[in-house]
């Protein structure tokens, strides 16, 4: 027995040296190894980009000790929830982000078909929307339809730099396969935390859009609480600098919306002389004691004032009774004349500036109406225009909260009247269009962006030039030239303020081009 063991062990021994020898003669190596090459990326570990932008990444890839012929190349944008797509088959990057604003991650996945061995190298993806602050600008092109747009650049958007600019062009038409039906002729950008709304209105139809995505979200009666009897719009404005409410005008009523509600509520009532408006003016620093707006009674030929920010159901009411005790206020704001108000807008010091003009004749004013106290004496200052230059070929009106100066435009000039105390004016021509244009529109810029200015040492070097915020020191023209069909967005910075003294030299003026005729425009601050 134990000679048989013997034998086994010593025939083991042989098979076992065997197998080594064998093994000795195969022809053994070693596994290539996928490297993924970052060297010249920096520390890059996330990109961040705007949706519809496009992303490019050029990378190195080597398989140690043999060709790349072999590679299978991958890019992957995931995220949470199961959700991936393929935007790359290529060894380098080059894809249009179309993924909604969010956060995402790039996978980077190189195979060896050979081997199915796998590398891969990943980066944090934010996806931005494209649209950001910026400013809104409706134009049409056949006098039929209308389409939004959108400069971003260095006026209106912060952290873009002074030769840089985007312009987003035919937005609504790209996310919703058609024009908007009408001319559009008043457009208003709303922001309340999170939620945004754009809304326009033409003659007949209010439509509002998500400004993220430019998609339509709802029309006319879905834009109230109470459907009004008709559908007539005349006048949309928002505040955005605090506590954001819009007004819209609809058939000579008001309505109404605070915070992040989509409808507008119930129409304001008015007392029993009942009334009918056409401009309206909400301060955008109001407090919660105080009116929120005011606006122009036509039928009744007085100011009326609306509740508080915070009572959207109240009541219209008219202004206290004249205080003539001590200094008499310049008019009574319950009685105007027989006028119609040409504009509304918010000037210096929380005063409302009035462009009122006489219904049966050639007589233009300025009235400066206080919102608060509520007192005798809010009827400020009383200034009187008819004799400006040019005024009766007046149509745009707009006004700085930094000074206490109206502009006014014809066709093709602006012109600036300080409105000074005891009730004189001092107007003077400021800007001239270039020939064959014509301007179509006209405001002071109080939101984002940034402005140049020249040195006040060195003025004429513009290297030296002082950068600051445009925030009620830019005023916007838009103009169209009809033989060329090429509407513009001009931009003109307020050099000297108190008097509305534009900036001359043309190296501050910017000028934003290819439009169709514009029809509208408004500040939206993502």
């Amino acid at each position: 027995m134990k000679k048989n063991i013997v034998y086994i062990l010593i025939a083991m021994s042989f098979f076992a040296m065997s197998c080594i020898k064998d093994m000795t003669n195969m022809d053994v190596k070693p596994v290539a190894q996928i490297v993924i090459d970052t060297t010249g990326m920096g520390l890059t570990t996330s990109y961040t980009t705007f949706q519809g932008d496009s992303l490019k990444i050029k990378i190195k890839v080597n398989k140690t000790g043999t060709s790349n012929d072999n590679l299978k190349y991958e890019w992957g944008i995931n995220t949470y929830g199961g959700y991936k797509r393929i935007v790359g088959v290529g060894r380098n990057l080059e894809t249009k982000i179309t993924e909604a604003p969010g956060s995402f991650v790039l996978i980077y996945t190189v195979t060896d078909t050979t081997t199915n061995q796998k590398a891969f190298f990943t980066w944090n993806l934010a996806v931005n929307s494209a649209y950001g602050s910026g400013l809104i600008v409706v134009d049409t092109r056949d006098d039929i339809n209308s389409d939004y747009n959108l400069i971003m650049g260095f006026n209106f958007t912060p952290g873009m730099g002074d030769s840089e600019s985007k312009i987003f062009r035919n937005l609504y038409s790209g996310a919703n396969s058609k024009k908007i039906e009408g001319i559009v002729k008043d457009v208003s950008y709303e922001r309340y935390t999170t939620s945004r709304f754009l809304t326009s209105i033409t003659d007949k139809s209010i439509i509002r859009v998500d400004p993220l995505s430019y998609q339509f979200t709802m029309r006319d009666n879905q834009c109230f609480l109470l459907p009004p009897e008709k559908i007539s719009p005349n006048k949309i404005q928002s505040t955005q600098q605090t506590n954001p409410h819009e007004y819209i005008v609809n058939d000579g009523k008001v309505h109404y919306r605070y915070t992040s509600t989509a409808p507008f509520g119930y129409r304001f009532l008015g007392d029993n002389l009942d009334y009918s408006c056409k401009e309206i003016c909400g301060l955008q620093l109001p407090t919660s004691s105080t009116a929120a707006a005011v606006l122009y009674d036509e039928k009744n030929n007085r100011f009326l004032l609306t509740p508080t920010i915070t009572s959207s159901s109240g009541t219209l009411t008219s202004f206290p009774a004249v205080d003539n005790s001590g200094v008499a206020p310049a008019f009574d704001p319950r009685n105007m004349g027989n006028k119609t108000c040409l504009h509304l807008e918010e000037g210096q010091n929380k005063r409302v500036l009035a462009i009122m003009k006489s219904r049966d004749a050639a007589q233009y004013f300025v009235y400066q109406v206080l919102l608060a106290p509520l007192n005798g004496k809010m009827g400020y200052s009383l200034h009187d225009i008819t004799n400006n230059p040019e005024i009766n070929n007046s149509k745009y009106y707009t006004c700085s909260q930094s000074e206490n100066v109206l502009f006014y435009a014809t066709d093709n000039k602006v012109y600036a009247t300080t409105l000074l105390a005891g009730g004189g004016t001092d107007a003077s021509l400021r800007y001239t269009v270039e020939s064959g244009e014509k301007i179509t529109g006209m405001r002071m810029h109080i939101m984002q962006g940034n402005i140049n200015l020249p040195s006040l040492v060195n003025p004429l070097d513009f290297t030296q030039r002082q950068t600051m915020p445009a925030a009620n020191r830019m005023l916007i023209l838009s103009t169209y030239n009809e033989a060329t069909k090429n509407g513009k967005i001009i931009t003109i910075p307020l050099q000297t303020l108190g008097v509305g003294g534009l900036v001359t030299d043309p190296l501050y003026i910017k000028t934003y081009s290819g439009f169709g005729r514009i029809t509208a425009f408004c500040n939206q601050n993502q």
